[in-house]
């Protein structure tokens, strides 16, 4: 593997990453560099072998991925003895003066490999993408395209020039409205566009110059926005009554971090903390790209704060792509955004908003306090119910037990009476006994002499009912020859009971004979 040529195609990627407003791995990933620099592709052919480079890719990025290539074979054979191109690269990389100063070798090999334009052009831009620059002027000949557009950038106390290019994607995240005669401060690096050879300033940042443009371009943002109804309370979402997971993005230094926490009540917090510059052209990325952050986690609100600050320190904040990236999100948004006049953008579409992060930690807690006073009062009302109810309890207790002792007097003095009456009484069947013993003696023999007389009749009685039974019984009758005839279980007293052919059964003392009518003759 080139290890220089794995180095110069990463620097290659963070430069055109930070163009595009993008995190590297979305221009190649690390994989796919070193397979570039393994396998130094010559041809588009070649370089679409290796797995991440696809057709689009190829023409977003081929020509500048094959430059670099080529220029490291170039350097294989010649860069041993040829001077360097560049002296002063790691010097103030805001002064581009400074890295354009060739270092010309007196001694040059003539029999060395020269360098094709391509190549040395890639080379060329390899060392200017490292010198990112900010650049303040006047717009002029605005050329605005499907994908990127196309400006000029003048001094205005003279006629110097530069030209600018710019694509779609970070001049919509900028939030501002290019228009010829505005000034503005860009940021970006210089390079040479290799079909003209044109030096061009390949711009990722832009913001306005001066407040009162600043404030022209805040309310016609606002005007614009709050009649698509983005700020709106009817689209707005409500904030939980207890939120306990909290998304917070804030800068990681300064004092607002340490207020907002301190601030917070003890009430179990779950915070997820992404840090994010809020200041400055890189904000308006640095702030997307943590909102991004909380996608599909499980938070209850999301807060982004920062302190107080003027209209310009505060323009990140007035981005219209920010704006509505809050606007679109599914979790509500709380916004405590410190401010002299005018309420930032950011705070206006958000559903809720504190006018400083303190403020947003004072709502935050408001339900919780609220909640936790309630219970105090709820404690106390417990307690009050309680003792009231204990009390009730003992008085009752009390009146029970003087009734019950006023009672239980009454069944003591009761229960001797009672037990007197009892004595007298057992004195008094005592002597009664005496006397009933001797009823009793006379009254049983009497009794025994009765029930002897009665039990001699009734046996008599008995002998005389058994044998008027053993006359009329049924089987006597059988057993001296007589027989009874049944049809259909029914005794036949009647030739009218049966027809010709009737099936009966003839009772015998020893049995049943089946037989069938043949005939009937009537007396």
């Amino acid at each position: 593997m080139d290890k220089e040529l794995l180095q110069k195609l990463k620097d290659w990627r963070r430069i055109v990453a930070q163009s595009e407003g993008v995190e590297i791995f979305r221009v190649l990933s690390n994989k796919t560099i070193k397979n570039i620099a393994t396998l130094k592709p010559c041809t588009k052919d070649e370089l679409l072998v290796i797995k991440g480079i696809k057709e689009k890719r190829f023409e977003k990025y081929g020509k500048d991925i094959l430059a670099l290539v080529n220029i490291a074979k170039c350097r294989s054979t010649a860069i041993s003895s040829q001077a360097k191109l560049f002296s002063g690269v790691n010097g103030d990389q805001n002064n581009i003066g400074s890295v354009l100063t060739p270092r010309i070798s007196e001694n040059v090999d003539k029999d060395e490999k020269p360098y094709t334009v391509s190549s040395y052009l890639s080379l060329l831009n390899s060392k200017l993408g490292e010198q990112r620059a900010r650049i303040q002027g006047e717009i002029s000949s605005l050329d605005i395209r499907e994908n990127y557009l196309f400006f000029s950038l003048k001094d205005k106390d003279n006629e110097s020039i530069l030209n600018c290019f710019m694509w779609e994607s970070n001049y919509r995240r900028c939030g501002i409205l290019f228009k010829e005669g505005i000034e503005v401060i860009i940021e970006g690096f210089p390079e040479v566009y290799k079909p003209n050879g044109r030096l061009t300033f390949r711009t990722s940042i832009a913001e306005l110059v001066g407040e009162g443009v600043l404030k022209k371009a805040y309310e016609q943002l606002k005007k614009k926005l709050e009649s698509e109804g983005l700020f709106a309370e009817e689209r707005k979402k409500p904030i939980p009554e207890f939120p306990q997971k909290i998304g917070l993005i804030t800068s990681e230094t300064g004092a607002v971090i340490h207020d907002f926490l301190n601030n917070l009540g003890k009430y179990g917090y779950q915070i997820k903390f992404v840090g994010s510059r809020v200041e400055g052209q890189a904000a308006v990325r640095s702030l997307l790209l943590a909102i991004n952050c909380f996608d599909g986690k499980d938070i209850d609100v999301l807060v982004i704060i920062r302190g107080g600050g003027s209209l310009e320190s505060l323009q990140a904040f007035n981005n219209e792509a920010l704006v509505r990236k809050i606007a679109s999100l599914d979790v509500p948004v709380i916004c405590g955004i410190g401010h002299d006049k005018d309420i930032p953008l950011v705070s206006l579409t958000s559903d809720s908003m504190a006018s400083t992060p303190t403020a947003v930690a004072v709502a935050l807690n408001k339900s919780w306090e609220r909640a936790l006073s309630d219970i105090r009062i709820f404690e106390q009302i417990i307690i009050n119910k309680y003792q009231k109810a204990l009390a009730d309890r003992k008085y009752q207790l009390e009146i029970l037990t003087r009734k019950l002792r006023q009672g239980s007097d009454f069944i003591f003095r009761r229960f001797e009476t009672i037990k007197r009456q009892l004595s007298n009484k057992l004195m008094t069947l005592g002597y009664n006994l005496k006397d009933t013993n001797k009823i009793l003696d006379s009254s049983s023999n009497l009794l025994l002499a009765n029930f002897q007389n009665n039990l001699d009749w009734i046996g008599d009685y008995l002998n005389r009912v058994e044998g008027r039974l053993k006359i009329a019984d049924p089987m006597r009758q059988l057993k001296l020859g007589y027989s009874i005839a049944l049809a259909m279980g029914k005794i036949v007293r009647s030739v009218k009971q049966v027809n010709q052919g009737d099936k009966i059964d003839i009772q015998v003392s020893d049995g049943k004979i089946k037989s069938q009518v043949k005939n009937i003759i009537n007396k």
